[in-house]
């Protein structure tokens, strides 16, 4: 590569400084601190969780890995697992609108083979953090 395929084109892309968003400033409730250790958002937003338990034709049908991406693409973070019910159960945890999204997917989506007769959800909590660093898929 030479020097000139390494530079930009000053003509493209010209954007005006009064263009640019400008700061916005995220206001906190008079009892909530900011927490330099958390972004802004996350400070804001409440994170749910809940059990959940699936039947119908959920096993052999890559249900579990197809939950595991649709979490993994949505934030949201918790397990899944087959059982010896031949139903799949686990824990999800997120901010609300992926939380819900989830939940969603969950109860009237799953695998492109799936059957899903029945989605049955635990207790919804508020949860002060994240419990899970990520979406699993765990063993029985």
């Amino acid at each position: 590569m030479n020097e000139k395929e390494t530079q930009t084109n000053p003509k493209r892309s010209k954007k005006k400084i009064e263009d640019e968003p400008k700061d916005v400033k995220i206001q906190t409730t008079p009892h909530e601190k900011p927490n330099p250790a958390k972004p802004a958002l996350e400070q804001i937003q409440k994170i749910f969780d809940c059990k959940f338990e699936i039947f119908g034709i959920v096993q052999g049908v890559s249900f579990r890995m197809y939950t595991m991406r649709r979490a993994e693409k949505l934030g949201v973070r918790g397990w899944c697992m087959n059982t010896r019910h031949n139903t799949v159960t686990g824990q999800i945890q997120g901010y609300e609108t992926a939380f819900e999204a989830m939940r969603l997917w969950l109860e009237h989506t799953g695998s492109p083979t799936s059957r899903i007769d029945k989605c049955i959800f635990g207790i919804t909590n508020e949860v002060d953090h994240f419990t899970f660093d990520s979406f699993t898929i765990r063993n029985e």
